[in-house]
Formats: C-alpha cells, sequence, structure tokens
C-alpha cells in the first residue's frame, strides 16, 4: 500500500517516540521498499528497536535474518533467540523458524541457549 508523506512522516514521527509497531512498519518499509526508499541498513535500526521493544513480527524478522545473513553477519544462535522470543509470544511461524534452527545448532550452543533464555536442560 502506497503512502502519503504525511503518513509516512506520522509513521516516522511514532518510530522516534519509541512506538514499537511503528518502527516494525518503518523497518518492513525499508527492507523491501513499499512506499518508502529501499534502505536495509536503516529498515535495520528499526527492526532491531522494534523487537528490543518485544514486537514478534519485528523479532521473527530479525531471526529470518541472522539465519541467512541478510544484512547482519550469518549467526544461527541470534536467529534461534530472537525466533524464540517471537515463538513465545504465539508467533506460530517463529515457532517453525525457532524449531528448526534449533535442531541445527551444536549441543554445546543449545546448552548456552537454555542459559541465556533460563531454560531448564
Amino acid at each position: 500500500m502506497e503512502l502519503s508523506e504525511e503518513q509516512i512522516e506520522a509513521i516516522r514521527s511514532k518510530a522516534e517516540e519509541g512506538d514499537r509497531d511503528a518502527q516494525y512498519e518503518l523497518g518492513w518499509r525499508q527492507a523491501i521498499g513499499m512506499g518508502m526508499e529501499l534502505d536495509d541498513a536503516a529498515a535495520l535500526v528499526w527492526l532491531i528497536k522494534s523487537a528490543e521493544q518485544g514486537h514478534p513480527l519485528a523479532q521473527n524478522n530479525l531471526g529470518a535474518r541472522y539465519y541467512s545473513g541478510d544484512g547482519v553477519e550469518q549467526d544461527s544462535m541470534k536467529a534461534y533467540l530472537w525466533f524464540y522470543r517471537a515463538a513465545a509470544q504465539n508467533d506460530r511461524k517463529a515457532a517453525k523458524n525457532r524449531d528448526a534452527v534449533f535442531r541445527q545448532l551444536k549441543s554445546e550452543q543449545k546448552t548456552e541457549a537454555r542459559s541465556i533464555l533460563k531454560l531448564a536442560p
């Protein structure tokens, strides 16, 4: 959906004020160039801000980026942790991603992930 300049500025203003939904929207729009200039670096900044505030779609998106190495250094552990956080909020896609990545982690990575997430072994 195309947005007017006024709509984009309203979203940007909310994002800058810390609104996690607006941060996510700016992030994904910049990541795919939907209604905004394609800017993957800026997209990543907004997605991280949103994910750190608990936005499940942003968390799943970051998990996918860390898994594939899209715009970040590939890191299966970080991918798993972001997928886990999103899945904990009932994001089904993230749960599938989490489980798939977990099966690929080495034993010591699984132990470390459980420790980070404070899960029982």
